[in-house]
């Protein structure tokens, strides 16, 4: 990377992956585990001290609001700084639950917003060594130590049932929740992987072709957002068709084209037939 804000948020993702997370990896004990809204809500030692790193360090490089995922569960009023001029999102451990169970699908995501809009995005994988980032207007790479490619959407099938992706109802009341929930289920392609910054990678890099996630934050989608729209897909709020922002919580949906996105959305919406 050429931009010295994109290398020096790249560089304390790398630092606090090396320093921070990947020592707790495989090494939690039971007190270094706990729960928030729920009992598979977890939280880790190592999401608490990731975060309490990285916000420092990034008020230092924008001097603005930091929304961090564990700050936020703690202090729900920092959210409402989430459509200030600028604002940071920080998702330490995205993929907590696969963290705790020895899965290496996990990552570290950031955002820069401005009022509310992913402007920049950077997604850390920590075992691979593997960073995805996109800034608005100039596109999506992946970046290793030694190469650096260009991220495309892969052209999805056309038809439903030949898609793979992920989904999920949460956050949708009932009885709409547990509708859209058995309309995923049919779908043979959904797959779980368990961290919205890991499928975002994998859309974006052409590997599977569809997110929907009945519930957005700042800090899983800004990031995801901006990844998948710079690497050609179509990311859209599932109620009004309108561009993600950070204050909406809303049921959100990304597929590889607008076409493809008015098919999925109208299946999920009870219209159409996978």
């Amino acid at each position: 990377m050429t931009d010295p804000l994109a290398d020096a948020v790249a560089s304390l993702l790398r630092e606090v992956g090396d320093s921070v997370i990947l020592p707790r990896y495989g090494a939690l004990t039971k007190s270094d585990i706990d729960t928030k809204s729920g009992p598979s809500d977890l939280v880790t030692i190592a999401d608490y001290e990731a975060e309490n790193w990285l916000t420092p360090r990034l008020r230092a490089l924008v001097d603005c609001p930091v929304i961090g995922e564990e700050a936020c569960a703690k202090n729900p009023e920092i959210l409402d700084a989430v459509c200030d001029p600028r604002a940071w999102t920080v998702d330490p451990v995205d993929g907590t639950n696969n963290f705790v169970k020895g899965d290496d699908r996990f990552c570290s995501m950031i955002a820069l917003l401005e009022k509310g809009v992913p402007v920049a995005s950077w997604i850390w994988m920590p075992l691979a060594q593997e960073l995805y980032y996109a800034a608005d207007g100039a596109g999506a790479f992946r970046f290793t130590a030694s190469s650096r490619s260009v991220l495309a959407v892969a052209p999805a099938p056309g038809d439903l049932v030949k898609m793979k992706g992920g989904g999920n109802a949460l956050g949708i009341a009932e009885p709409e929740s547990t509708r859209i929930r058995d309309a995923l289920r049919r779908l043979p392609g959904r797959v779980f992987l368990g961290s919205a910054g890991v499928l975002g990678a994998e859309i974006a890099s052409g590997k599977t072709h569809f997110l929907f996630h009945g519930k957005c934050t700042p800090w899983d989608h800004a990031p995801v957002d901006l990844l998948c729209r710079e690497a050609g897909a179509h990311a859209a709020m599932l109620s009004d068709a309108a561009r993600f922002s950070a204050d909406r919580t809303d049921p959100f949906l990304i597929t590889p084209t607008k076409d493809d996105w008015q098919q999925f959305s109208s299946y999920v919406r009870g219209g159409a037939r996978a």
